[in-house]
């Protein structure tokens, strides 16, 4: 939680207690929980709180962030210790400490996480430090020497450098910032699974003749090949089989036959009609409105959906 703007906190209230103090006291709250010792172990810890988090700050407006989980690592230190054991409080809680800042530090570094395993979060923390290190002593700090001192793999180190170094941007961001109403980044990216433009003309001159062809087929239908035809085969919403027999007066099961016949017929009849257009066109992806297109020489339709297409139901 942060604080409200215009309050300061003021370190000279965090007294640091002696050793001796700090152990009777730690031994009191494990058995009474009385907040007022939990306040008081943790208001003399404040000042190591800041200090670790003016090492994890990147801009001073993160510093009070950094503090705040901090002082959670250093309260859940507090239900964790363990006074009997020997250890100072301070000692025990700054591994909490960190563990808060560095979870905050890499959850908020940018946009995407960068180092989401126990390894990647090393060489997060210590691939700078070790940097800095070989250029003020003199040395060359590539990726191999980088990567020798840090037991790592090259190319780990080589991606961290790589993400440190590169910055983010958000695709609703304009593609440029003269024009009003301009395509964003993300508008802009393709698509690799897309169709380039000629076979997206070949689609749509396919549709075209496909439409023309089912509707001078469906022109020579009568009767219960045509009910068949316009409510099960061409409609958005198909008819149940169910609804057809008892139109019909027969069982559904002859009404499926009958859809059965006329799907072969429709497959000679394009088969005949576009011939080598027909073929070539089958790699085409099938799309929710197009004609599931036959395989040659096949009498089993490919696929068992209603033949839809835009202005013929």
């Amino acid at each position: 939680m942060k604080a409200k703007a215009g309050i300061r906190f003021d370190l000279a209230r965090c007294v640091p207690m002696s050793r001796e103090e700090e152990h009777r006291c730690a031994l009191a709250y494990v058995k009474t929980k009385d907040p007022a010792l939990a306040e008081r172990l943790v208001m003399a810890n404040m000042r190591m709180v800041v200090a670790l988090a003016h090492q994890y700050c990147r801009v001073q407006d993160d510093l009070r962030d950094i503090v705040q989980e901090g002082n959670r690592g250093l309260l859940l230190a507090l239900e964790k210790y363990d006074p009997t054991r020997g250890i100072k409080f301070c000692t025990y809680a700054v591994w909490w400490i960190r563990a808060y800042m560095w979870n905050f530090t890499m959850n908020n570094w940018g946009l995407v996480k960068i180092a989401t395993t126990q390894a990647q979060r090393k060489l997060f923390f210590g691939l700078r430090k070790e940097r800095d290190r070989l250029e003020l002593t003199g040395g060359d700090a590539n990726t191999r020497e980088l990567a020798t001192r840090l037991d790592v793999k090259e190319s780990e180190v080589v991606t961290m450098l790589e993400r440190f170094a590169g910055g983010e941007i958000s695709l609703d961001t304009p593609a440029s910032s003269r024009a009003a109403g301009m395509a964003t980044l993300g508008e802009l990216l393709s698509d690799p699974s897309a169709l380039g433009p000629e076979q997206r003309v070949e689609e749509a001159e396919l549709d075209e003749l496909l439409h023309a062809k089912l509707e001078a087929f469906g022109a020579t239908l009568e009767g219960r090949d045509a009910q068949i035809f316009r409510g099960r085969l061409l409609s958005e919403e198909p008819t149940k089989l169910a609804r057809l027999a008892a139109t019909f007066g027969v069982s559904r099961e002859r009404t499926r036959q009958l859809e059965e016949r006329l799907k072969h017929r429709i497959r000679v009849y394009l088969q005949k009609e576009m011939g080598d257009e027909l073929t070539l066109s089958a790699p085409y992806r099938r799309r929710e409105g197009s004609i599931a297109l036959p395989r040659a020489n096949s009498a089993v339709p490919p696929l068992e959906r209603p033949i839809v297409l835009p202005g013929l139901s």
